[in-house]
Order: structure tokens, then C-alpha cells, then sequence
């Protein structure tokens, strides 16, 4: 489902504002990084910021009304990090192992540059599926066509690649011990704060990772007492630095548009109910805190939480994978472990959505808590020319500004 126009503008204007370049970029330097994915692979089409599907290693596509035959045609002058062609018949390996846990009998065809993939269902959400990061074409499971080539913890810039050489002759990838030093690192949600050197910007995305309460063999009525009674304000403003929004669908309002539809705020209220623990990752602080802070809430409800590395109640964090609403609902069903709801999914009704969404939630006895930013800090001297997406920095278009010229 697309947003209407105004969303993705404000939300373009949030996400690339800060990383305007004011000079002309340049080529050359080193870029360090820490907890930053580098692009060495590439998928054959994207989701773009607006929602819609742009080529990649594929440029051009169809399929018949049924949806159980794909047919792609593939970028020309395309090689491999070792130097190899990128051919259909290479990709085919590295699209089987992505298709196949949801395609059982999805068969991948090669001819010259065409492919054709088809099986006896439908795949109506393939597009969605073959930009996904398990969908990345590589030849023996690690060479690939990006524009960085790995070496060992160095990135370097892929000198043959098809969109252009990127500005950056290397990233370096910071080891544990080189830590603090990084011209670009990740500042992760928590009571931890990172304090940043003068002139140092941050770098946010949509809000794109839920963090949600799941009880599978919990009372409901306590869950729904749980639910009302937690405050998530604190949780994104506190807890999570401002790098969080208060949740109470599964998917943001950004991307469903009907999340405001389930709002509620917190209740004051009391309910008699044997004591129930919590479990969350022990290498997680801010899950940590999180759990603390439902455990606080919990207690002014008349509800004793213990808390625990496991328990009836469990604390998750699960990504969403695309800029699809629809296919969000369907993947997170699976993570769930819930199982389809009964109430279908019309693609193309938001209130098919809407039903599907909160039947989800009902049947995976989940109580949504707050979705999650990714923020990334920036040093002065690093430019990022532009980024396809509101998920993810795009380091082929970094580029760093020399010392003389930030003196300037």
C-alpha cells in the first residue's frame, strides 16, 4: 500500500536534510565505520523511499494475471568481484535458497539474461521478496557484484562496478578494541547515551524495529489489563532517547496509515492476578530497562511481574523487512508463530489491513510497545550525497571532505 505524497515528503525531508552536501563530493579516503552494514552483495530490484520497486541487477520485468510466472531481464556488463559475468544461470543458486522456504516448488529458469521464475501458486508479493536481504545474488555464497569488495576487515572500492566507482577508496570496519574512533558508528536506543564530538550530526530512519510484549500462553484478560495499564511515552522519550515512537499497532503509521486506530492511552485501574515473569535477552540493556518499566506500570495495576531470562511473557524485537504493509503483516504473522488470522487480507482494501492487523494481534496475544529507530552518528568531514531509502545509509554515495577544507 503507497502513502499519500505528504507522508513521504516529510518523512524524505527528515531522513536526508541532515546529509546535504554543501561542497562538490570528491574521490578518494578512508571511511572507519562501527555496526554499519557495507554493501558488497546486491538483490535484482529495491524498494525505494516512496514505496515503489526499482531496478537493480534486474531491469526490466513481467508476469501473468495469475502471478505464477516472473520473467526478468537482466543488467548487461555486470561482473562479479573475481571477475566473473553476472549471467541468469549465476544468480539462480542464490534466488533457490531465498525462495524456496516460502515457495516449496518454485522453479528458476536461466537463458542468457532472462529469468524466469514460476511455481504452481501464486507469488503476488515476489517483487517484495526478491529485495529483501535474503535475496542477494552472490557466487559461492560471499562474492558479489556491490560496489565494495571485502577484504578481510577492509571495503574497497569495486573499481568495475556497474553504477560507477563510489567516492570512498576504503571502509575499514572498527574491531572492539578500536572502538570510540569511528568516523561513523551506530548510536543504539537505551539509557547508555553516547556523548558526540562538536559538530558531529545524527542520521535517523523511519521508524522500522517493533519492540512488543508477547504472551502465547498468557491470560488475555491480563494481557489486555498489561496492555492498557503500560505507559510507552516514557519507554520512546526515556528509555529509548527519542529514538522510538510509541506503539500500539504492529506496523508505524507511516507505513499502514490506520495505526492511530488503535491508540489508547494508559488506564488507571486495579485487577487481581497471580504473579507472571518476564523474560528478555540478558545482552540487551535497553530490553532491560524496557522490561523494568512494565514491570512498574505492571505493579500499579495490581500485577506482579517477575523478571527473568525466560518466562510467560517475553519481550521482542522484530524488523520490519519492507516498504509493503501487506507483506509486513503476512512475514510477521509467520515470526509470530501465531499462524494466518482467519480474517483475510485484501491487498488492496487498508481496511482488509486494518482487520487482518488487529485480528494478528489478538490471535499472538502480543502487546505492542514502541517501533524503533536506527540512528547513526556522523562526523563533520563525512558527506552522504543521497540515500534510496529511509531504512539505511547508502555508503556508495559517501564521500569525505579533506581537513583543509573543513577549515575553511
Amino acid at each position: 500500500m503507497r502513502l499519500p505524497a505528504w507522508a513521504w515528503l516529510v518523512i524524505g525531508s527528515m531522513c536526508l536534510a541532515p546529509l546535504a552536501a554543501e561542497t562538490r563530493p570528491r574521490y578518494g579516503g578512508t571511511l572507519t565505520v562501527e555496526d554499519i552494514a557495507i554493501p558488497t552483495t546486491e538483490t535484482l530490484v529495491r524498494i525505494n523511499s516512496r514505496g515503489g520497486v526499482e531496478p537493480v541487477l534486474a531491469v526490466a520485468w513481467q508476469n501473468d494475471p495469475d502471478f505464477k510466472r516472473w520473467r526478468f531481464s537482466l543488467r548487461t556488463k555486470v561482473v562479479y568481484h573475481d571477475g566473473e559475468p553476472f549471467t541468469a544461470a549465476s544468480a539462480v543458486p542464490s534466488l533457490l535458497a531465498a525462495l524456496k522456504p516460502r515457495h516449496p516448488d518454485v522453479v528458476v529458469e536461466a537463458g542468457g539474461q532472462a529469468l524466469l521464475i514460476k511455481s504452481s501458486q501464486p507469488m503476488p508479493d515476489l517483487l517484495q521478496e526478491l529485495a529483501l536481504p535474503d535475496a542477494v545474488i552472490a557466487r559461492m555464497g560471499t562474492i558479489g557484484t556491490g560496489p565494495f569488495r571485502a577484504q578481510g576487515s577492509a571495503f574497497t572500492a569495486f573499481e568495475e562496478y556497474w553504477g560507477g566507482r563510489p567516492y570512498l577508496d576504503t571502509v575499514l570496519l572498527q574491531d572492539a578494541a578500536a572502538r570510540g574512533r569511528a568516523d561513523l558508528f551506530d548510536v543504539p536506543a537505551g539509557p547508555q547515551r553516547r556523548i558526540l564530538p562538536e559538530g558531529w550530526i545524527t542520521w535517523s530512519s523511519a521508524p522500522r524495529t517493533l519492540v512488543a510484549l508477547q504472551g502465547l500462553h498468557t491470560d488475555p484478560n491480563l494481557l489486555n489489563a498489561l496492555g492498557a495499564a503500560i505507559d510507552r511515552a516514557p519507554i520512546a522519550e526515556v528509555l529509548a532517547q527519542h529514538k522510538a515512537e510509541p506503539a500500539f499497532g504492529l506496523l508505524p503509521q507511516w507505513l499502514s496509515g490506520y495505526e492511530f486506530l488503535f491508540h489508547n492511552e494508559p488506564a488507571a485501574f486495579k485487577i487481581t492476578a497471580p504473579p507472571v515473569s518476564l523474560g528478555y535477552p540478558a545482552n540487551n540493556p535497553f530490553l532491560r530497562s524496557v522490561a523494568e518499566r512494565i514491570a512498574l506500570n505492571a505493579r500499579d495495576a495490581g500485577i506482579v511481574i517477575q523478571l527473568k531470562s525466560s518466562g510467560d511473557l517475553q519481550l521482542i524485537e522484530l524488523p520490519l523487512a519492507s516498504l509493503d504493509a501487506a507483506y509486513d503483516l503476512e512475514r510477521l504473522a509467520a515470526q509470530l508463530k501465531a499462524g494466518p488470522p482467519a480474517t483475510a487480507l485484501d491487498r488492496g482494501k487498508p481496511e482488509s489491513l486494518f482487520a487482518f492487523e488487529r485480528a494478528l494481534i489478538e490471535d499472538a496475544h502480543v502487546i505492542p510497545l514502541v517501533h524503533l529507530r536506527k540512528t547513526y552518528a556522523i562526523s563533520p568531514k563525512v558527506h552522504i550525497h543521497s540515500s534510496p531509502d529511509q531504512f539505511s545509509l547508502d555508503l556508495e554515495n559517501a564521500w569525505i571532505e579533506e581537513s583543509s577544507e573543513l577549515s575553511n
